[in-house]
């Protein structure tokens, strides 16, 4: 079932390639369907774009405009790739004179 997955995800990206420079739009959401099919199958593949979103601030900015605009069950495999960032710690307690 995961070699059909990958092989509908690499035909799915190698047609949005073919097609993307096309006055049809249909070559960013063939690719886009293709990545989340693969991100949806593949934990290996989750953890590398998580660690690229962790490096990148601007590729996270477009997926969490991507989570943002996709529908709920394309955001889940979308969301799963958000880098895990620590919570801002409170600031240290001042002693008062």
């Amino acid at each position: 079932m995961k070699l059909f997955v990958w092989a509908a995800a690499v035909v799915m990206i190698l047609l949005g390639l073919a097609t993307v420079w096309t006055p049809l739009p249909t070559g960013v959401p063939l690719i886009a369907g293709g990545l989340i099919l693969i991100l949806g199958s593949s934990r290996q593949a989750t953890r590398w774009l998580r660690a690229r979103r962790r490096r990148l601030l601007r590729l996270d900015e477009a997926f969490i405009w991507l989570e943002e605009k996709a529908p709920k069950g394309l955001t889940a495999a979308l969301r799963r790739t958000r880098p895990r960032r620590k919570a801002p710690s409170p600031p240290a307690p001042t002693s008062a004179p």
